[in-house]
């Protein structure tokens, strides 16, 4: 697995960045929320895995406090923005979104605030059952350490998974479709010339409702796995966030590695549906294919460059100062 993750993730990586120009310019905070956090855990899931390949040691404190803290809030911070999107959409489909300055700076200011806030404050939280500063795991790198009691049910696991229910099952996901479907005709009208035409709104509700459904599977099984044992009592916790414990292969328990590996995995699925939505669309396949030439035009260049040295390698000034290379 040493050569597929920090491949695989370096290209979802990679990938997850083509859309959030687009959705930069619709405004839709959300959505590029969700490209933003995919990027920066691809990012360090890649470089974990090359850091530490073989190795268990701790080369940076700091590296391993910010990264640990990252991948905490992103259990929050993917399942936060696809609500704020069903939000939207059902306003929008049910025509009660009003186009002012003032409502849309609003609701950039709020989505802010869920999508980048939220996710911040629940890794904040984290620290209330967290027994020990961190844990590093050889070939994966650094994770935070959960206690598994009561209050890490309430403060760990349920939040990601009751935001995810609610978008999909309780609320806002089931009335963004009824809208839709009840106003589908007159919607594809009255949007024609917006950037939110209907299948841009099928494949937002759409890419929301998978990333919450890949949410609930990693909480799911980062549960499994953790209180696999059983809830510790909280009269045994203790907090001493100077310790840090590493583990090699060989000590890593089984169920942890298949966690991992499991959590890994779900990461680079979300990065894959939510390029793959958005390539659906006549504008995903365009920029994607004005990206793509973007790349191929500068490889060529350099292609080029590099040939051009190799032929005039030994030549004289007087001989290779002609515009061959132009």
């Amino acid at each position: 697995m040493q050569t597929e993750i920090p491949v695989l993730s370096f290209i979802s990586a990679a990938l997850v960045l083509f859309p959030l120009p687009w959705y930069c310019r619709a405004g839709n905070i959300a959505a590029m929320s969700i490209g933003i956090w995919l990027f920066v855990v691809n990012m360090i899931n890649a470089i974990d895995a090359l850091q530490w390949t073989g190795a268990y040691q701790i080369p940076s404190l700091f590296w391993c406090d910010i990264t640990s803290a990252l991948i905490t809030a992103v259990n929050v911070a993917i399942p936060a923005a696809c609500l704020c999107i069903c939000i939207h959409l059902e306003r929008m489909a049910s025509f009660c979104q009003t186009s002012t300055s003032v409502t849309k700076r609003r609701r950039i200011l709020l989505e802010c605030s869920i999508c980048f806030g939220v996710p911040l404050v629940y890794a904040a939280l984290h620290l209330i059952v967290q027994p020990r500063r961190f844990d590093v795991y050889e070939n994966f790198g650094c994770r935070s350490a959960t206690y598994p009691s009561v209050i890490a049910l309430f403060v760990v696991w349920i939040p990601p998974l009751a935001l995810s229910l609610l978008t999909i099952f309780f609320f806002f996901a089931g009335i963004t479709w009824r809208h839709f479907l009840l106003h589908g005709v007159h919607f594809s009208r009255t949007r024609a010339s917006s950037s939110l035409t209907s299948g841009a709104y099928i494949r937002l509700v759409s890419m929301a409702v998978s990333e919450v459904i890949c949410t609930i599977a990693a909480t799911v099984v980062a549960m499994t796995f953790n209180l696999s044992s059983g809830l510790a009592p909280w009269a045994d916790f203790t907090r001493d966030l100077t310790k840090v414990l590493s583990f090699s292969s060989a000590e890593t328990p089984k169920s942890i590695t298949a966690m991992l590996i499991t959590e890994w995995a779900i990461m680079v699925a979300q990065s894959f549906f939510f390029i793959g939505l958005f390539v659906l669309g006549g504008e995903g396949r365009s920029r994607l294919h004005e990206a793509l030439q973007v790349m191929r035009r500068a490889l060529s260049f350099s292609g080029g460059r590099l040939t051009c040295i190799a032929e005039l390698n030994g030549t004289s000034m007087t001989e290779w100062y002609v515009p061959l290379c132009h």
